[in-house]
């Protein structure tokens, strides 16, 4: 009874985890399929229907929505704008790997929800594509890898604060040497004292 649980909340979480999320839930719906918690065929699938919902959702609230909302944020739409050069020369093709290109996904969906020509039938067609092909490469690559990542893992439980102090000391060095507020000759701004 107990596997059963186990079974069921591991495909509502590959199912959750790629309709809220992505490539990091998936990754790790992959790696507890992998050590047997679930099916590993029926976490892809799970993942599959989250991600496509996730997708459709979003075409369809643009097609519904999308003029309106960027009449009220133009330099979305100025974005947009030149993103479309390259985006309708071939749409479909970007419609079938949008799922690959990492930062893009979001822009590619509004833009073709904003096309007039694209149909819900013809975006639902090619996204499907596009996300079993995303699915069998991020799946493929985290089945195959998922020993290396549980040792790391393992490795990083065991070293936990020299990791932190690690990171830590490279967020220091990150702020102070690019994000610290400079004044227009590049030297640090100070209280003026009289």
């Amino acid at each position: 009874m107990l596997e059963g649980l186990y079974e069921t909340c591991g495909y509502l979480a590959s199912f959750l985890g790629t309709l809220i999320e992505g490539e990091i839930l998936l990754l790790t719906s992959v790696v507890s399929a992998k050590f047997g918690y679930f099916n590993f065929f029926g976490g892809l699938m799970a993942a599959f229907f989250g991600a496509f919902l996730r997708d459709s959702l979003q075409f369809l609230m643009v097609k519904k929505q999308g003029k309106k909302l960027l009449e009220k944020k133009p330099k979305l739409q100025a974005k947009l704008d030149s993103a479309s050069a390259w985006f309708n020369k071939n749409p479909f093709f970007y419609l079938t790997i949008y799922r690959l290109m990492y930062g893009f996904s979001t822009i590619i969906i509004l833009l073709s929800g904003l096309k007039k020509d694209i149909s819900y039938s013809r975006f639902a067609f090619h996204s499907a594509i596009g996300i079993a092909i995303w699915i069998a490469i991020i799946g493929g690559l985290g089945y195959f890898c998922a020993n290396i990542m549980i040792e790391q893992l393992n490795f990083v439980s065991d070293h936990s604060l020299e990791v932190i102090g690690v990171l830590s000391l490279i967020g220091l060095a990150y702020w102070f040497f690019v994000k610290r507020p400079k004044d227009k000759h590049g030297f640090t701004l100070k209280e003026k004292t009289i």
